[in-house]
């Protein structure tokens, strides 16, 4: 009893004390009227307590978002400037154009390489004149000596596989034939093609030898190319004949490669006949690294024994993108497993360039972009190719031979 009058007590007090000293409502005129005026924001300092504005000049220039938008407006390479280069009026104003070939009528295999020079601009949208300066080279390749434009694509017939590669030869003709814009360089245009299945190499080939002679082939691919067409395609019509895969077999013939420096790198190919194909393709001025040879010599060995082979002589340089491992390069027409690596191909590239070699021509080809990936892994893969080939062409610029 005594315990419970004593709690009784207690909180008796308790009440009165708190009656006496219960705390004030606030004065609803000091609210503030939202919650903006009453965070960071709603407080504003007195002029006179900022210091006087200062205008820091940039050291850096953003790009112009109109003329290169990433992801929007008409998608040239790299988002270069667009010529038509087959135009007379626009002779001397570049010296080195990008072109298409959207051309498969010569596939064996998986068809739709025509899209390649599409895809291959989509993969090069990262890419851009503003943003070319190259933490491996220490160059900008678009904006050098070389102005460096796209050229678009070449026109040619779905229906007629000669008549296609005809047009091509012609229009690759009409380009060759301007003169460049800065011929204290180089005293003719050079190309880089974009494909296409290979068949268009026999074309641009046909097109280069009135300005360059016969040239060296360095043709980096998982196959050979230099089938007889008795071998490949049958031999039974004109049209069966030229293919993708017997180009290089008719350039020889046509006199157009060299007699011994041709070279095929990355090959690793079944073949038709145990002797025939290989002898075959001796006789057209071929030698060979394998692509298992790369894991015993290295890059740098590969390299050398290019250069030692070619001497000094004119290359053109054909990058089929199956002589990559599937991995890297799943979007092809022919593929083979087993390839370089993307890296592994760069650094060849680089080498030949860093050795100087005299390139007067490349193409890129066999990319077919139904097959790749949501991650655009080929296309952008076959304009890094690219990029890496137009900084060869800018680091060695090459007089003909009547120079």
């Amino acid at each position: 009893m005594i315990m419970i009058f004593f709690l009784i007590l207690v909180v008796s007090i308790c009440s009165v004390f708190a009656s006496k000293h219960s705390q004030k409502v606030l004065d609803h005129h000091d609210r503030p009227s939202n919650f903006i005026q009453s965070s960071i924001y709603g407080k504003n300092l007195a002029q006179n307590s900022l210091p006087d504005p200062v205008i820091l000049p940039p050291s850096f220039q953003s790009q112009d978002f109109d003329q290169e938008d990433a992801f929007g407006g008409i998608c040239t390479f790299a988002h270069l400037p667009f010529t038509e280069c087959t135009n007379s009026a626009n002779s001397g104003t570049f010296d080195i154009g990008i072109v298409g070939h959207p051309f498969d009528l010569g596939v064996s295999y998986r068809p739709g390489a025509r899209f390649g020079p599409n895809g291959a601009r989509q993969g090069a949208r990262r890419l851009s004149p503003v943003g070319g300066l190259d933490i491996d080279h220490g160059v900008n390749p678009f904006r050098n000596w070389a102005t460096v434009t796209d050229c678009g694509d070449i026109s040619n017939t779905p229906f007629d596989k000669l008549v296609a590669i005809q047009e091509l030869e012609h229009g690759m003709k009409t380009i060759n034939s301007m003169t460049p814009k800065n011929v204290s360089a180089a005293d003719a245009v050079r190309l880089i093609t974009i494909g296409g299945d290979h068949t268009i190499t026999l074309p641009i080939l046909r097109a280069l030898h009135s300005t360059w002679g016969r040239v060296a082939v360095l043709h980096f691919d998982s196959h050979l190319d230099t089938w007889d067409p008795k071998q490949l395609g049958g031999g039974l019509t004109k049209h069966s004949e030229v293919n993708h895969g017997t180009m290089l077999h008719i350039a020889h013939e046509e006199g157009l490669l060299s007699n011994h420096s041709n070279m095929h790198l990355g090959s690793r190919c079944a073949l038709f006949d145990e002797h025939y194909d290989i002898n075959n393709d001796i006789r057209c001025g071929f030698s060979i690294i394998r692509a298992r040879d790369l894991d015993k010599i290295g890059v740098d060995k590969v390299v050398k024994k290019v250069v030692d082979t070619v001497g000094d002589e004119y290359v053109y340089l054909s990058v089929d993108i199956d002589v990559l491992d599937p991995a890297f390069a799943p979007a092809t027409g022919t593929i083979e497993p087993g390839g370089w690596t993307t890296r592994e191909l760069l650094a060849i590239i680089n080498g030949l360039s860093e050795a100087g070699l005299k390139i007067i021509g490349s193409d890129v080809v066999e990319f077919t972009p139904v097959y790749d990936n949501a991650a655009e892994t080929t296309g952008i893969v076959v304009s890094q190719i690219i990029y890496e080939i137009l900084q060869w062409m800018v680091k060695i610029p090459v007089k003909t031979p009547k120079a």
